[in-house]
């Protein structure tokens, strides 16, 4: 741990978060886009400071809940070098989490990926790695702050096919570990969680415009569990949607697709055959309206051993108004459907729902630089009395980057 994150303060100045769920890829020239160049090298630092007040419920109690005053400090950094035909990202952060009574809470977090691509005529291969070391609550429904550890290994390459399609091979290799003393509802995390995913993509990139492109996806993925075999799972996936650059008029990504789950090599537990979706886009309307929408649809492994998983529907939405000169106010909404499928028939199985609705008012200095200061309410709802809770953040934010 601690040499870990003497490795991420010296990248700390240099570096950018890694998505867990996509491809790492670079823009046609980062270096030409980034905020500070010098020659053949560029980087884009940035710092954030998050919910400076209070949390009423620290723990996620369903009764007694406790509260305390806390932030959380976040630098971070993004650097690209150029090497002739070759392109170097490496990207991180370092997170400092604070709480003024419960100390057991505090946390410092990190996480670094880098990534090298050589760029031919037609060809581009490329490989990566990232590393996350992290206190924060994994998942939606493990209420603990358990110390947990992912390393991602990506390795693939992109073909070029006419002036405006493109093939990607992509081979990923993720492995998700817990420290060995976190608990949770009498459950040891990593004898029910620890594992090794593996998947091979194969997708097809058309661009329809300069700022749109058609995307369709198909992978086959294993899971392999280092202590529980009764959730080894192979999977095959299929999406389709659209990448829309950040000048469009709407812009984000949006993709749906098809899942289908089975049990391997001594996996046991209901099979799943269903919908799943990815989406994350905005639009700016001329009124200095902002709105945007997340739609998330998936399977995430559940740590009871009755419920081995759960199929997650969730959704956000967010409404930005810019007031007058440099004021802006936000108000944000959402819900999230945990499904629990039962591994016992005769057990029905259980669905916990959590809903969130916030809002704030925020000054803009500048260019890089807002404060704002947020309300956030967060309510969960289980037939289980011992998993619902009620919690509130009040604090100030402050967003630097370019």
């Amino acid at each position: 741990m601690i040499r870990n994150s003497v490795f991420v303060v010296i990248l700390v100045f240099v570096v950018r978060p890694a998505s867990a769920q996509q491809v790492p890829t670079a823009s046609d020239d980062p270096v030409a886009e980034a905020a500070v160049r010098l020659g053949a090298f560029a980087f884009e630092p940035r710092l954030v400071l998050t919910n400076l007040g209070v949390d009423t419920n620290v723990f996620y109690s369903a009764a007694n809940p406790e509260s305390d005053f806390t932030f959380a400090l976040k630098p971070g950094t993004d650097m690209f070098l150029r090497t002739g035909r070759g392109l170097v990202t490496v990207s991180g952060n370092l997170e400092f989490v604070y709480f003024s009574e419960f100390e057991s809470e505090r946390s410092v977090n990190s996480d670094v990926l880098g990534r090298y691509e050589f760029r031919f005529n037609r060809l581009r291969p490329y490989a990566s790695a990232s590393w996350l070391d992290t206190r924060q609550r994994p998942g939606y429904e493990i209420d603990a702050r358990a110390r947990h550890y992912e390393a991602d290994y990506h390795a693939g390459t992109d073909l070029r096919v006419g002036s405006k399609g493109t093939v990607r091979v992509d081979f990923r290799h993720l492995h998700y570990t817990f420290a060995g003393d976190q608990v949770f509802n009498g459950e040891a995390l990593n004898e029910e969680l620890n594992r090794t995913h593996r998947a091979l993509e194969l997708s097809w990139h058309q661009r329809l415009t300069a700022l749109t492109t058609w995307v369709t996806r198909a992978s086959r993925e294993t899971e392999r569990f280092e202590f529980e075999d009764n959730r080894n799972s192979d999977s095959v996936r299929l999406s389709s949607g659209f990448i829309l650059g950040r000048f469009a008029l709407i812009r984000g990504s949006a993709f749906v697709g098809f899942r289908t789950l089975r049990p391997a090599e001594g996996g046991i537990f209901p099979e799943f055959t269903g919908l799943t979706a990815d989406v994350d886009v905005s639009y700016t309307a001329p009124s200095q309206t902002r709105l945007g929408a997340v739609v998330d649809r998936d399977i995430h492994y559940s740590y009871e051993d009755t419920t081995p998983y759960y199929v997650y529907t969730g959704w956000t939405g967010t409404l930005t108004q810019r007031v007058t000169g440099r004021w802006d106010f936000q108000l944000s909404g959402g819900r999230d459907r945990l499904s629990y499928q039962s591994v016992i028939r005769a057990l029905e199985a259980r669905t916990d729902f959590v809903g969130r609705f916030g809002g704030g008012i925020g000054y803009t200095f500048g260019e890089q630089t807002r404060i704002s200061f947020d309300v956030n309410s967060y309510q969960r709802r289980s037939v289980d009395p011992g998993r619902q809770y009620s919690s509130t953040r009040a604090g100030i934010s402050v967003t630097y980057g370019y």
